[in-house]
């Protein structure tokens, strides 16, 4: 790769990625009722187990954009308040799915949320007997903890892309430190890998990183972090965020995926 759209991209990235995911941006309504950058352990805890529940159905067939993950979440805890971390009965949350998703246009696949958070709460409560952060130090590295979390919370593990995506991105904001929230500390952002999706990947194409942005699987994953590691070796998923906003654009504009396209998208942004 050529020295300019290495330094280009470089540019863009340290221009871009100190910004908060929206998910947890403080920022950003509706306000959440956890602390996102806390202090005391108890309300790590709470946070930790909250942003798993939007972690898990942050997939666009099922809440269509992804800032009605948080909407959604956060109206459950209107309706719960503390009682949203105990259920797990998924039918309770399909009775209260319909007012909490009122004027969301949530996907199609909106009746598998209460199936999904339902699991996210068995997991948190009976496997991790409450504490996401002591049952993490049970694992070396993120990859051991992420397929943990695949085999014990529906559509997070099985697949290799969307659920590998949803459960990759949580490892993020619990490992990364700022914008992000480090909470899981003894793991290190180098061992993290890229959350793919197809934004991010349409950026990978033009590098000439992988072939296709389409049907991606754990290859198309490795490929895309074995990369990312070659500009930040000690923190490759700092690539994420700025890479989602360039495949966005790219996307919306309909450019080809070529390296031309994204040296010229680039110099329009730096």
């Amino acid at each position: 790769m050529d020295h300019e759209l290495v330094e280009m991209l470089k540019s863009f990235i340290k221009k871009n990625s100190r910004v908060p995911d929206l998910q947890f941006d403080p920022a950003l309504e509706p306000k959440l009722p956890v602390d996102p950058y806390p202090k005391n352990y108890e309300e790590r805890k709470r946070t930790a187990h909250y942003l798993l529940l939007v972690a898990s159905i942050d997939e666009g067939n099922m809440i269509g954009r992804a800032d009605n993950a948080r909407k959604l979440i956060a109206n459950l805890y209107e309706c719960f308040d503390e009682k949203l971390f105990e259920i797990t009965d998924e039918s309770i949350l399909k009775n209260a799915l319909d007012n909490a998703g009122a004027g969301l246009p949530l996907g199609r696949l909106k009746g598998m949320i209460p199936k999904i958070l339902a699991s996210v709460n068995r997991f948190v409560n009976e496997k991790a007997n409450g504490d996401l952060i002591e049952y993490s130090k049970k694992f070396h590295i993120p990859y051991d903890f992420v397929e943990q979390l695949g085999r014990s919370i529906v559509r997070m593990g099985k697949d290799k892309t969307f659920a590998r995506k949803k459960a990759w991105m949580y490892m993020c904001w619990m490992v990364r430190d700022y914008p992000d929230l480090r909470i899981f500390d003894h793991f290190s952002p180098k061992d993290l890998f890229v959350p793919l999706d197809k934004n991010v990947a349409r950026v990978a194409v033009c590098l000439g990183v992988i072939s296709s942005p389409e049907n991606l699987s754990w290859n198309e994953v490795v490929k895309v972090t074995e990369f990312a590691r070659t500009l930040y070796p000690d923190d490759p998923v700092k690539v994420y965020y700025p890479f989602f906003l360039l495949g966005r654009e790219i996307a919306k504009r309909k450019l080809p995926l070529t390296v031309q396209i994204l040296k010229e998208l680039l110099k329009t942004k730096t």
